[in-house]
This record gives structure tokens, sequence and C-alpha cells, in this order.
């Protein structure tokens, strides 16, 4: 009985290295954006959609 070689667990494990200029660029302009919430930001955001009364000092405490 022959059996295929396990290829997907191969391919898997050859990650490319991400190195293009233009892609960093992008990641640092998003970084300094003021209109981009930070991850507290995020959650108050999604609580008060969600009708939830929270304080940004009940979120501190997680």
């Amino acid at each position: 009985m022959k059996t295929k070689p396990n290829i997907q667990v191969a391919e898997y494990c050859c990650r490319k290295r991400i190195t293009d200029p233009e892609f960093y660029r992008i990641m640092r302009e998003q970084e300094r954006d003021p209109n981009i919430l930070s991850g507290i930001d995020r959650i108050y955001a999604l609580y008060k959609m969600m009708g939830m009364e929270v304080t940004y000092e009940e979120l501190d405490a997680l």
C-alpha cells in the first residue's frame, strides 16, 4: 500500500518573512493615526454598542 507524503505540514512550516518596506510604512502610519482606537477604547465602544453601562475604571481593573 502506497501512502502520500504529508505535503500540507511542510508547506505550513515554511513561513515567509515580510520584508516589504511599503508594508512597514503603512503599519507605522496606522499606528500614528489618531482616528484608530486603542485596545481599551475598542472594548469600551463595544460595550456601549451592546447597551452595557461601563466605565474606564472598570475596564482597567480587568
